[in-house]
């Protein structure tokens, strides 16, 4: 079989395979890191709604913002709230100051969950990057967000945290 670069010899066949690799690895990577959380009971996006309220001031958030960060329908987040309500790891509450609105909440025992889940995926992270010594990770996490920076990518906001760095001294 012909390779791209032997079939048309002015295609970019480096960026080609730049891009499959990444989708490769991001997919790859995806499915191992679910099944991480599939070990607590959780799914990636079901971590990803209660890691935003463990970050969230007094662990609380309206439905819409839960839903935009994780770029979800609203009828998606009603049915990921539904199902992290009914195993006790949040609580919809009136808003006290908009009565037309709910508030998200944290519960204690969706706090200790979401903690136990970051500790399994970071752990799920760090196999997937053994490969990668400490200058290659801190490359490619700056080359990631360099990218991600640029205008070519629209959407929600950028991930930002406080601790964002790609300083190879935090790797544990």
């Amino acid at each position: 079989m012909l390779g791209w670069s032997q079939v048309v010899p002015d295609l970019d066949v480096v960026t080609m395979r730049t891009a499959l690799l990444f989708s490769r690895v991001a997919a790859m990577g995806y499915k191992h890191v679910e099944k991480a959380f599939a070990d607590v009971g959780l799914s990636a996006g079901q971590f990803d709604v209660l890691a935003t309220l463990l970050h969230a001031p007094r662990r609380t958030s309206k439905p819409s913002a839960l839903a935009e960060r994780g770029m979800l329908s609203p009828a998606g987040m009603t049915h990921r709230l539904d199902m992290l309500e009914r195993a006790g790891l949040v609580e919809r509450r009136p808003d006290p100051d908009d009565r037309r609105s709910t508030l998200v909440v944290l519960t204690a025992a969706g706090e200790r969950r979401a903690v136990e889940a970051a500790r399994i995926h970071v752990a799920a992270e760090s196999e997937l990057f053994d490969p990668l010594g400490p200058a290659d990770l801190a490359a490619l996490c700056g080359l990631l967000e360099r990218m991600l920076s640029s205008r070519v990518f629209v959407g929600p906001a950028p991930i930002v945290t406080n601790d964002s760095s790609c300083r190879t001294d935090q790797r544990s």
